[in-house]
């Protein structure tokens, strides 16, 4: 019962790519955030909540450095999986790798740090 359930997605714009070891789960994104990225990244982080609880993950980080745009609807998918992580009690630390040079990356997810400071940190790499 401790493999993934989750898989890749590949479309046109858009990747992510899941990595699990042990009790962390990583999470590459690659394109762009945009709307036609909205949808199935919403769906994957509902999925990611379920393995998150099925798996007993300790940590499961974003890294978003390939990624070069995220919209309000991404930032939307997040919040919702950050809140559902919170509302079970999970105790999952949530973290975001960025790319210093993208400065935008940082302070798009700034909220998502102001919004849950327990659960959720932002490293530039």
């Amino acid at each position: 019962m401790n493999s993934l359930r989750v898989e890749p997605v590949v479309a046109e714009s858009f990747g992510i790519e899941p990595t699990l070891a042990g009790d962390r789960l990583s999470i590459k994104l690659t394109g762009t955030g945009d709307m036609a990225a909205a949808g199935p990244l919403a769906s994957y982080c509902n999925e990611v909540q379920l393995e998150v609880k099925r798996l007993s993950l300790t940590t499961v980080e974003f890294d978003i450095r390939a990624l070069y745009f995220l919209n309000s609807s991404c930032l939307k998918a997040f919040i919702a999986f950050i809140c559902g992580i919170s509302a079970q009690g999970l105790g999952c630390e949530i973290k975001f790798l960025t790319d210093a040079r993208l400065g935008w990356q940082r302070r798009s997810l700034a909220a998502l740090q102001r919004m849950s400071p327990s659960l959720v940190s932002i490293d530039e790499a």
